[in-house]
């Protein structure tokens, strides 16, 4: 059986646990970090969570970049310097909006050139239904006259039948 720990002995072991507990929280405190690496960090892709800003993500890999970015501004680096940086590292696929030159101009253009594209043939269909609308349709006179007489209530089908009373409206 163990004997009872002496007041000094505990007393040494809480003041242990204290100072670790101290340690691990003061090791564990956030870097502050300057607003402006969060509006570079909205221009850039997180490499893991392709869905997310390295200012929105939480990955490890977001962070080291968000600290990267607190290292170049402290260094006296401007927003496109360090845009570059990591465009040179990564590619253009880093960037969340594609840059507006090359092959990514298409990006761009292509949604605008569609709409127009998708306006003018609107347009023509539309002129072409109002022009069909608007046309005069000529009809043979035996036509006319067989439309009158269903109208009157006096068909006759043009092959010598009977005409066939109209049917009575339902209710």
């Amino acid at each position: 059986m163990s004997r009872p720990a002496t007041a000094p002995a505990r007393l040494a072991r809480l003041a242990t646990v204290v100072l670790v507990a101290w340690l691990a929280h003061a090791g564990a405190q956030d870097i502050v970090l300057d607003p402006q690496v969060f509006d570079i960090g909205r221009e850039l892709r997180c490499p893991t969570c392709v869905a997310e800003s390295v200012a929105e993500s939480n990955a490890a890999i977001a962070r080291e970049m968000r600290q990267i970015i607190q290292e170049q501004l402290d260094a006296g680096r401007d927003r496109g310097e360090i845009v570059a940086f990591f465009q040179d590292r990564y590619g253009d696929w880093i960037l969340l909006s594609p840059p507006r030159s090359g092959v990514m101009l298409m990006v761009w253009l292509l949604p605008i050139v569609a709409a127009l594209a998708a306006a003018a043939v609107l347009v023509v269909m539309v002129r072409r239904w109002r022009a069909a609308a608007e046309a005069t349709v000529v009809a043979a006179p035996e036509d006319l006259a067989r439309v009158q007489a269903a109208l009157a209530g006096t068909a006759d089908d043009g092959a010598g039948n009977a005409p066939t009373p109209a049917p009575a409206p339902r209710r």
